[in-house]
C-alpha cells in the first residue's frame, strides 16, 4: 500500500512540476518593458492582367515587402476583388493587388 501512495505522490508532483515548466506561476510580463509591436497594413497596387495570367503569376510579379503566406494574400485578395471569386480573369481587366506594408506605429522606446 505504501509503495502505491508513494508512486500516486511522485506522479502527482511531477505533474505540478510539469505545468509549472509549461505555464509559470508568476507572469513573465511583469518582468519587462512593455514593447511595441510592430503593426502592418495592407496597401493595394492596381494592375491590368495579360493574356494567360493568373493569380500566382500575379502574385509573383509583385511581390510585397512583408512577408504574407498565400492563404493570407489570397483572402486579402478576394476581399478587394470580390467578383473574381467566380470568374476567370479576363485580360484588360483592372485589378488590385494586396501588398502587406509596416504601418507608423506611434510607440515610446
Amino acid at each position: 500500500m505504501r509503495l502505491f501512495l508513494s508512486t500516486i505522490c511522485i506522479f502527482a508532483l511531477a505533474l505540478v512540476i510539469k505545468i509549472d515548466l509549461e505555464e509559470g506561476t508568476i507572469p513573465l510580463a511583469s518582468f519587462y518593458e512593455e514593447t511595441c509591436e510592430e503593426t502592418y497594413q495592407y496597401e493595394n497596387i492596381n494592375v491590368r492582367v495579360a493574356a494567360n495570367d493568373t493569380i500566382y503569376s500575379l502574385f509573383a510579379t509583385t511581390p510585397s515587402p512583408v512577408a504574407i503566406p498565400f492563404p493570407e494574400r489570397l483572402t486579402a485578395f478576394y476581399d478587394i476583388n470580390p467578383h473574381l471569386q467566380k470568374q476567370a480573369l479576363v485580360a484588360g481587366e483592372r485589378i488590385l493587388i494586396p501588398i502587406k506594408v509596416k504601418a507608423n506605429n506611434q510607440c515610446q522606446k
